[in-house]
């Protein structure tokens, strides 16, 4: 309420008057009170309606419907019972008369004129929203030249519809119109010839609140199917009226019933929203995280989460946020639950508990026979009571056991088999599936599952089909892909890998490399590191190169994986036999007696001076006695 407080403090005298206030008979009591607010418990917050007090009231532009329907929607999540109580909007400049007014009809309930006095003033917190949706303006969407829709602005110059972009910044340009009246009939009679024109995917009525959104995704929706059955309730035919939806299970939510300002406040754009809300408008939750804007202890943050939509009782749809969090918290007890140790591998194995739980859906309520899923997009638990689920007795085809039918029921993995396949483009009819099928309580519907058999077959298929991508150009140059969590490269150790050793490597295979430079051993792009010590003065060295998926990068080691993996204690690998001699010398500037007056780098395994070498030994000691000693310099005294 602070800053509805400042918003009064701060209003001129004059735009005050143009303000509309509540006032509020309460239940036994026919005295009026001013509506100061409404609080978190659902009651009404109210101060005496006096004009010393007008900094309390909460007030609305009462040109503006749209706020009060705002109120009376905030009103409705919290409300307490609306029997206690009456609700009358007045004007501000008034509202000492009115009240007086009001008092003393309500004093005289049998009164016919009073009734229809009330009746002008009183607002059912119910049903407003509704109506105020019913009653909202509608903006026209059509195809522009450049094949996006842009919103009808009226009638040009010449005569012909005048169209903009469908933004905010053009709100004031658009052509309104309500479409309960004649007004949309008589503009399509005006410009029926322009409207029925080849090129047009249709026009749409949507609310002018949310014109800008509702473009993005039918911009988006059309190019894909300008007859998807989503698009329905918002099609204006050509006789100019508001195409009717045919009765079905399945019908899309009709967004204009939407609290768009909800929308606005989490910070959702159309470009946010267009690949989400055609699965939410059939009930669904956003496919993946959205990013909005949240409030939490006062503060303003920039968070991820599902959205998904909720029909509410007067028809109006509420955006709903399912925040996303790191990882799954299973210490803390879930709706009284603990999970157990199996439980935990069962949800991180198939993302579902696979069991009844006896939970509280409600906070010390009582227990109810639920399911529980894990959205593992969103890292959260969620559950369904037994009493809402509907195991149907034939699915996909297939009627199923009464053993098959518990065990759903229950929460558990049921294999079904030979149901009947969707058919897809360039596939014949009548294909089937065998699967298992599990109860999912996040998406409220069936999960169909490969067998191990099937999976293991499916990675096969993908690794074939992957390799004879790789393959299919030879003259195309090789690109580093990700195998796992490891990146693979087509060059190792300054080598390029031929098509065979990539191919290996894309399949986990390790592969033998000569004639490798040493790195430098350290973090390459996207992960790959070397991690056996190698020489680090130039010389080439061959080693085994492999994935290693539990370390997440490249390996170049001596010894094949296996064999490395067998005589590995820490993770940093360690210099083979055969190398130790070389590094000690090259990279750590050790001596031994055969080699300690070389300067050249050694080989990998020498351990003796190459006949070069040895010759420049024997040359260096013959200078050296050769060389008159140089006189040591004094180091003086300090005086």
């Amino acid at each position: 309420m602070v800053m509805r407080n400042l918003k009064i403090i701060f209003m001129g005298e004059s735009k005050l008057k143009d303000q509309n206030i509540l006032l509020v008979k309460e239940k036994d009591n026919n005295e009026l009170k001013a509506v100061a607010g409404i609080g978190k418990n659902g009651k009404l917050e109210t101060v005496e309606a006096k004009a010393e007090n007008a900094s309390r009231f909460l007030t609305f532009d009462r040109s503006n419907g749209n706020e009060l329907a705002g109120i009376m929607s905030d009103f409705n999540r919290r409300e307490g019972n609306p029997k206690d109580f009456q609700l009358f909007q007045v004007r501000y400049g008034k509202f000492e008369k009115l009240k007086e007014g009001l008092e003393e009809v309500l004093s005289l309930p049998h009164n016919p004129e009073g009734k229809d006095l009330l009746k002008m003033y009183e607002i059912n917190p119910k049903d407003f929203a509704a109506k105020q949706v019913a009653e909202d303006p509608k903006v026209l969407l059509t195809k522009g030249e450049d094949g996006k829709l842009k919103a009808i602005a009226g009638e040009g110059k010449d005569g012909k519809l005048k169209t903009v972009d469908p933004t905010k910044e053009n709100a004031d340009s658009f052509l309104k119109i309500d479409t309960r009246g004649n007004a949309l009939e008589n503009f399509f009679k005006k410009f029926s010839e322009q409207l029925k024109t080849p090129s047009h995917t249709g026009i749409y009525a949507v609310s002018a609140n949310a014109v800008d959104k509702m473009a993005a995704f039918f911009d988006k929706i059309i190019k894909i199917d300008p007859a998807d059955k989503v698009l329905a309730p918002y099609r204006v035919t050509p006789e100019g009226k508001i195409q009717e939806q045919a009765e079905g299970k399945y019908q899309p939510l009709d967004l204009n019933k939407l609290d768009w300002k909800e929308a606005d406040k989490l910070g959702l754009s159309g470009q946010s929203l267009q690949d989400a809300l055609k699965a939410m408008s059939y009930g669904h939750k956003s496919p993946g995280l959205i990013e909005v804007r949240m409030e939490i202890d006062g503060k303003e943050l920039q968070a991820k989460a599902r959205l998904s939509f909720e029909e509410q009782p007067d028809g109006t749809i509420k955006i709903q946020t399912h925040p996303f969090q790191e990882k799954p918290d299973f210490e803390k007890p879930f709706m009284g639950v603990q999970f157990t140790d199996t439980d935990r591998k069962q949800f991180q194995q198939a993302g579902h508990g696979g069991r009844v739980f006896e939970l509280e859906m409600t906070p010390g309520g009582e227990k109810v026979q639920a399911l529980v899923s894990l959205d593992k997009i969103t890292n959260r638990f969620e559950a369904v009571p037994l009493s809402e689920i509907q195991i149907p007795k034939v699915l996909k085809g297939v009627e199923l056991s009464d053993k098959q039918q518990e065990g759903l029921k229950n929460g558990q993995g049921v294999l079904v088999e030979n149901m009947d396949k969707k058919q897809r483009p360039g596939e014949e009819p009548g294909g089937k599936i065998t699967r298992i099928v599990q109860y999912n309580a996040v998406n409220k519907n069936f999960d169909f599952l490969f067998t191990p058999e099937q999976r293991q077959q499916h990675q096969q298929e993908r690794a074939v089909k992957a390799e004879q991508k790789t393959g299919q150009d030879n003259n195309q140059p090789l690109k580093a892909r990700k195998v796992g969590e490891v990146w693979v490269r087509p060059v190792q150790g300054g080598v390029e890998l031929t098509r065979e050793q990539f191919k290996d490597l894309l399949n986990n295979k390790p592969v033998f490399v000569e004639g490798m430079v040493n790195q430098q051993a350290k973090q390459q792009e996207q992960g790959a590191i070397q991690t056996e010590a190698t020489d680090q003065k130039g010389q080439k060295y061959n080693a085994w190169v492999w994935p290693d998926q539990d370390a997440g990068r490249i390996r170049h080691t001596s010894l094949p994986p296996e064999q490395w993996k067998e005589v590995q204690a820490k993770k940093q690998a360690q210099p083979a036999e055969g190398f130790k001699t070389q590094v000690a010398v090259n990279n750590e500037g050790k001596t031994n007696e055969a080699t300690k007056q070389s300067t050249e780098p050694l080989k990998k395994g020498q351990t003796q001076p190459t006949e070069k070498q040895a010759e420049k030994k024997e040359q260096k000691q013959q200078d050296g006695r050769q060389s008159p000693a140089r006189p040591r310099k004094s180091a003086g005294h300090k005086l």
